[in-house]
């Protein structure tokens, strides 16, 4: 038999090169890619920051189908706007499909409707990078004005260099199309895939060694991190919230930097590069720190027209020392930027790997502040002499110079985009254009103020013009402006910019780390980091060890399929060690409720929800307050035993429904019984509805039980009534959808013969004692001081009622059900939201429109099981949470729900404190903090196709209850096209024409707020 000799590692490579080149095989990333690809997995926040929006306002007859034409041509053309990013293991790898999709959209903008929030919201929307596709385009027509041209893409498909060959390409399609032909454009020379193979084998030459010994050397000492004076305190967690800063160096002062370079010997990037070393110098005290700026990545002549992700960011290293004169300043940054050139191959992400940076979850890796010089402009772009000015890559600000750009016989002007990311710290953006120069500051806004931001640039503008004035005078002795006000969030210089400690958010080393845990911790570490269990500490850095982004991405996943639980890749970032990650997996945001022994009779804690509904229940024993009708009206021939036998197996299968609650020296406790026969009561009657209301006003007794009883009405041989009745204490609105699907799949089961479902893994009582195991010391304490601070100082949102008060809540209720007229689809998509956070955000504005409170806070219904092992139980997990939500200076209903989003999102992730709790931590005469309530309805609920009795139709009934549990609460149940609204009210406190107006208020209010999101919002 013929042997074939093994591959070579270069043999190998070309082999992996064709592949790729052919997209027959999924092949991977380069190292740019890898860390953008990274970002995305860690938080779709900062992968937004990343979306690359250009938008140009269209002068001429626009043609849309050659427009789509020429970006799908443009598609086919480009391998890289056909591909995916998903892994393998863990590790991220790209696809190439043999056909593309193009997300091109003709928008028709209404007279009232906002462009500029329109465009925002597109440009902010982020992209699905597993599924594709990375970019998207949309032509915005208006009415008497010139049309406006989105185009979006993700950073990890296209850089700014690919844009311009991409437009030159566009403009050749567009005109071919438009004349009736076919473009004519040769392949390019290569594919991104072939520079991913290029870098590979570079970097195993002897040049990738050299340019890896540069930077190893140049950071081999770092100094410590560049503190600029911030106004607020570093969030715990890297933010990407942004806002600009614009301004201009003017004729005079731009030729004056012309001359200071010439009369130096050096580029006028350098110049400005030196001016803005010795700015952050200055304001910062230091003399050595490092800043960040961008290379193409283009070195070699065959990637300069391929479209892909090619720039790398370099490190620069500032020396400030011994006094020098600007001249002294500009020679030693030339000397800097020249050796950052001569090894700008060297991928960033790899240089922080190799370095084993520590990494602080609350900055960027090696450098926080940047600065980049746009100076280049290829192609037919030229400078517009309209009024509407943008950057040349058409994007940030207006104020900046204006470009124009020939498309066939379309002129394309940049159109200023209101973008609010930032990746950065501080960014330093400069455009040099026909002898001027004008400047964009881009800054993080939940560290730094305008004003701060305004005196660096006044800062910048002083320390050009004293370089001018006399560049060997000494930079310390550039007089310098104070800085307006101090920041509460200055940061003291002592942190080193490769090694920043760890952020302090998991518990000390060792502490509370079961040693199974710290096994498995480090069974996966030496996994992934190729080293034996025996060579890793308890106390041992992840990145010291050689661990990387790349690598924490693999031991979140493993970890999660090891241990089922939840883990991210931030989780890996906030907990360095391997005692301080199995510490963390051990608390309550690691290892969830878990199978106890059971002892017959024993009586189990109840958990916080519970033993709010018991308290409430011991001063009303004959309340309805927390009584739960849930009828079902089915329609068609229905097998009653079988149905009384899937009743019974539900409650067999979920020891909730089997529970009762008495009182002992100790407290309340929970027992659950066992399994016994449910009988299903059949009540002949033809007014099912009265007979619901006569079952639902007999009270439960928590104390003997059942709290689940079930009733069958017959209207007729073909329909009958099923109610579901059942006390809160046992079963939420999430349990009914639970409840029905394994009636249904049992009823099934019973008449077809089809398999039962799996029983749960675990049960109420588990959870109820993790959660009261849990929700202590550190974790409780952060959670109380969340909310602390989230509700200090707020309102209280007080409609104007039209009976006093009662000293004590009745909770007497009635609705008034009313119809929305709306979709909200759209402005979900557009603003990157959920229908409950714009339902909420029209109700709020709606609220501070009748209350005139502009800080405005509602309760909000959450679901209570963001754990995986309580998500199919049948129980109350249900918790309310205050939403908190400023308006004042909120000028469109656009601005509104991204605000309602954000403290929505806050609220979510901080939900796990039972709003008893925190009522009672308050004190606040023990009222909850909000006395309106707002809930979305998941109209799922019956719509699986699962979720269905063989041959009978099933429809929810809703069924007036006559309580009120709040002073007002709409309840919302979006369809797609429409929803359908209710309004809860104390009949204590309000009378039925005045919510039947409310009523009438709320219906034009959303209508109108979710039809002209962009316009004013009227006071």
């Amino acid at each position: 038999m013929e042997t074939r000799a093994p591959l070579s590692q270069a043999d190998k490579r070309a082999l992996l090169a064709k592949l790729m080149k052919s997209g027959a095989a999924p092949f991977p990333l380069s190292y740019g890619q890898q860390s953008l690809w990274f970002m995305d997995r860690m938080r779709r926040e900062a992968s937004v920051a990343y979306n690359m929006p250009f938008a140009w306002t269209v002068h001429g007859e626009a043609d849309p189908e050659a427009l789509r034409g020429a970006f799908a041509w443009l598609v086919a053309r480009h391998p890289i706007f056909r591909t995916t990013y998903g892994h393998v293991k863990g590790t991220p790898v790209q696809r190439v499909a043999p056909e593309g999709e193009l997300d091109f959209r003709v928008v028709a903008l209404a007279p009232e409707e906002d462009l500029a929030a329109l465009l925002g919201a597109e440009a902010a929307r982020p992209f699905d990078l597993e599924r594709g596709p990375v970019l998207r385009v949309v032509l915005v027509r208006r009415p008497a004005a010139a049309p406006v041209l989105l185009w979006v893409t993700h950073h990890i498909a296209i850089d700014g260099w690919s844009l311009f060959t991409l437009l030159e390409e566009l403009g050749r399609a567009y005109t071919a199309l438009r004349g009736g032909s076919e473009p004519a454009c040769p392949p390019p020379a290569a594919t991104y895939a072939d520079f991913v193979a290029w870098q590979a084998a570079m970097l195993a030459r002897p040049e990738g060694a050299q340019m890896a010994a540069y930077w190893t050397r140049l950071l081999a000492d770092p100094p410590p991190v560049l503190a600029l004076p911030a106004d607020r305190p570093r969030p715990a967690d890297q933010t990407f919230r942004g806002a600009s800063h614009a301004f201009r160096l003017g004729a005079e002062r731009s030729a004056a930097v012309g001359e200071l370079a010439a009369s130096g010997g050096a580029t006028l990037y350098t110049t400005l590069l030196a001016a803005f070393q010795v700015l952050l110098g200055r304001a910062c005290d230091r003399r050595d720190f490092l800043l960040g700026t961008w290379t193409s990545g283009r070195s070699r002549p065959e990637f300069s027209d391929v479209a892909g992700y090619f720039v790398n960011p370099v490190v620069l290293r500032a020396d400030l020392s011994g006094n020098p004169g600007f001249s002294q300043v500009l020679d030693r940054t030339r000397r800097a930027v020249l050796d950052a050139l001569d090894n700008q191959d060297y991928p960033f992400p790899l240089l922080v790997e190799r370095l084993g940076a520590h990494r602080d979850p609350s900055r960027s890796p090696l450098f926080d502040v940047a600065f980049t010089l746009r100076a280049s402009h290829r192609g037919e772009i030229v400078r517009s002499e309209s009024a509407e000015a943008a950057s040349p890559l058409g994007a940030p600000s207006a104020g900046e110079r204006g470009m124009l750009l020939r498309l066939g016989e379309l002129a394309l002007s940049t159109y200023p985009l209101d973008q609010r990311t930032v990746r950065f710290d501080v960014e330093l953006e400069l455009v040099a254009a026909d002898g001027e120069i004008s400047g964009l500051l881009r800054y993080n806004t939940d560290l730094f103020d305008a004003d701060t931001i305004a005196w660096l640039a006044e800062g910048y503008l002083r320390v050009l013009d004293f370089a001018a004035g006399d560049p060997g005078r000494p930079v310390t002795a550039f007089p310098w402006e104070p800085r307006p006000g101090a920041g509460a969030g200055s940061e003291e210089p002592a942190t080193a910019a490769v090694s920043p400690p760890p952020v302090p958010h998991g518990p000390a080393p060792h502490a509370g780390a079961p040693a199974e845990l710290l096994d498995v911790v480090t069974a996966v570490w030496s996994e992934v980091l190729d080293l034996e269990p025996g060579e890793i500490g308890p106390d041992d850095d992840f990145f010291g060890l050689g661990g990387h982004s790349l690598a924490a991405v693999q031991v979140a996943m493993r970890i999660q399929d090891r241990l089922g639980v939840q883990v991210s890749i931030s989780d890996v970032f906030h907990h360095l060690t391997a005692a301080q990650l199995a510490a963390w997996l051990a608390g309550p945001a690691g290892a969830g409720p878990r199978p106890l022994p059971r002892t017959p009779g024993a009586g189990y804690p109840l958990s916080y929800a519970q033993e709010s509904l018991w308290v409430l229940n011991q001063l009303a024993p004959a309340s309805l307050a927390y009584s739960a009708p849930h009828a079902f009206r089915l329609r068609g021939p229905l097998d009653v035993e079988a149905l009384e036998w899937a009743i019974g197996r539900v409650v067999a299968r979920h020891e909730s429904l089997r529970t009762t609650f008495t009182m002992t020296r100790q407290g309340p406790v929970q027992r659950v019984a066992d399994p016994a026969l449910v009988p299903l009561p059949v009540v002949e009657t033809a007014d099912a509805a009265g007979l619901i209301l006569d079952e639902y006003r007999r009270p439960f007794d928590l104390a003997t039980g059942p709290l689940l009883r079930p009733v069958l009405y017959r209207i007729s041989p073909a329909e009958h009534v099923l109610l579901v009745l059942a006390h809160h204490i046992i079963f939420d609105g999430w349990s009914t959808a639970i409840f029905w699907r394994e009636l249904c799949a049992l009823y099934r089961s019973r008449v077809e013969g089809s398999a039962e479902p799996a029983p749960p893994g675990t049960h109420y009582v588990d959870f109820a004692v993790w959660e009261r195991e849990s929700l202590t010391g550190e974790r409780l304490s952060g959670l109380l001081d969340y909310w602390r601070g989230r509700l200090a100082g707020a309102p209280r949102t007080a409609l104007r009622t039209d009976l006093p008060r009662p000293r004590r809540p009745l909770f007497q209720g009635a609705q008034h059900a009313f119809e929305l007229p709306v979709d909200v689809r759209g402005l979900c998509r557009a603003t990157d939201t959920t229908p409950h956070m714009v339902y909420l955000a029209a109700f709020k504005v709606w609220l501070a429109r009748r209350t005139g409170v502009q800080d405005v806070t509602v309760g909000s219904v959450v679901s209570g099981r963001s754990r995986s092992e309580v998500a199919d139980l049948i129980g109350h997990f249900v918790n309310t949470v205050a939403v908190r939500t400023p308006l004042a200076g909120a000028h469109t209903f656009t601005e509104v729900v991204g605000r309602v989003r954000q403290s929505l999102l806050g609220a979510y992730e901080h939900q796990e404190l039972p709003l008893s709790k925190l009522t009672a931590e308050l004190g606040r005469d023990r009222r909850t903090p909000f006395d309106v309530l707002f809930t979305l309805h998941d109209r799922r609920l019956l719509e699986s196709a699962d979720d269905r009795l063989p041959g009978v139709t099933a429809d929810r009934l809703v069924m007036p209850l006559g309580t009120s549990q709040f002073d007002l609460a709409l309840e919302v149940t979006d369809l797609g096209g429409h929803a359908r609204a209710v309004l809860e009210y104390d009949t204590a406190l309000f009378l039925p024409e005045t919510v039947a107006a409310m009523a009438g208020e709320l219906e034009r209010s959303i209508t109108a707020l979710v039809s002209g999101p962009g316009l004013p919002l009227a006071r």
